[in-house]
């Protein structure tokens, strides 16, 4: 241990950015995190100039903003702790990993929507009026709605979609733009490709492939931000009262219902959900089947049942949805 190296100030933001590259190289976005580091490296640089600095520095760096919240400081544990295990692979000294006693809210059980509160929430997407400083949103919502439900894509995912990642001809959508950077392909149901296919056909036709397929103007991408908003009234718009921050119904809701809705469909034909798991997962982009299991146990009140099958046919995993003026 004695021959290991010290962290000097000086050098912290360049070993930031190698470390940043590294991540990077994997696959990871690390966005926020490019974030965390340069305040970290900002933070050294401010605090001990010219200087080394201490081993305790993670929890100094921490304690300097007390308005930060627990989940936040663990995030930056998670990140720094990677960073001085990277640091210390490269031969300089250990740094000491505070403790953060932060737990996670698992009581949330997400909101799965009814049949006829998804019949609502089609009435009043499909009235709503056009907006003259923006009448494509007002275009584009009938639609990626329509696909969050029936494909039960991240709002992220959705927004990300290009003009050339939505092939008609093979009733398939790519999904590129994925929260651990997994391209994967997605079949679509007759309906919403029917659909998808009305609004191309008017909103899309003249644009190159890699332009946005829902977009404010053209060339301009719709932001998550503003689909909140406007999912926050059209639950109004549709009679479904929204209970309040982490009690919903989040627009995130619509990708859980996709999956019990999914599940329902393999238990009610006589089928093992647990078989069909695997292929959900990977439609779905999760990292791991543990991450879809959890959709099981959060949702299982609403689960028909589970029995054992045999064989799994696929289309049967994909709902069917109304297309405009189609209750």
């Amino acid at each position: 241990m004695d021959n290991l190296k010290p962290i000097k100030s000086a050098d912290i933001r360049k070993h930031c950015n190698d470390f940043l590259i590294l991540k990077r190289a994997t696959g990871l976005k690390y966005r926020s995190e490019e974030r965390h580091l340069q305040h970290f490296a900002r933070f050294c640089e401010e605090r001990y100039p010219n200087a080394v600095i201490p081993e305790d520095v993670l929890a100094i760096w921490l304690s300097s903003d007390s308005n930060q919240s627990l989940k936040t400081k663990n995030n930056k544990v998670s990140l720094i702790k990677s960073f001085a295990q990277y640091m210390f692979s490269l031969g300089y000294t250990p740094l000491k990993i505070p403790l953060i006693r932060y737990t996670r809210n698992t009581k949330f059980i997400p909101h799965i929507f009814t049949e006829e509160e998804m019949t609502a929430i089609w009435t009043t997407v499909d009235n709503i009026q056009p907006l003259k400083r923006l009448p494509n949103v007002t275009r584009c919502l009938p639609a990626l709605f329509r696909l969050l439900y029936s494909c039960g894509l991240r709002i992220s995912e959705a927004l990300a979609l290009e003009v050339g990642d939505v092939d008609f001809s093979s009733k398939t959508i790519t999904v590129r733009h994925t929260k651990l950077e997994r391209e994967r392909l997605i079949p679509m149901s007759d309906s919403l490709t029917e659909v998808l296919k009305q609004y191309a056909n008017e909103c899309t036709a003249d644009l190159p492939k890699n332009a946005p397929f829902f977009y404010y103007h053209k060339g301009v991408r719709l932001t998550q931000h503003t689909i909140y908003g406007r999912f926050r009234k059209i639950l109004k718009d549709s009679g479904i009262p929204y209970k309040g921050k982490d009690r919903g119904p989040r627009l995130h809701d619509l990708r859980h219902t996709f999956s019990v809705n999914a599940m329902n469909k393999l238990v009610d034909e006589g089928k093992d959900i647990y078989a069909a798991l695997p292929i959900l997962s990977a439609f779905l982009g999760h990292s791991s089947v543990e991450s879809t299991e959890r959709y099981v146990r959060l949702t299982e009140d609403r689960l028909s049942g589970i029995t054992e099958c045999v064989s799994l046919t696929m289309p049967t995993l994909f709902p069917e949805v109304k297309a405009n003026g189609e209750i």
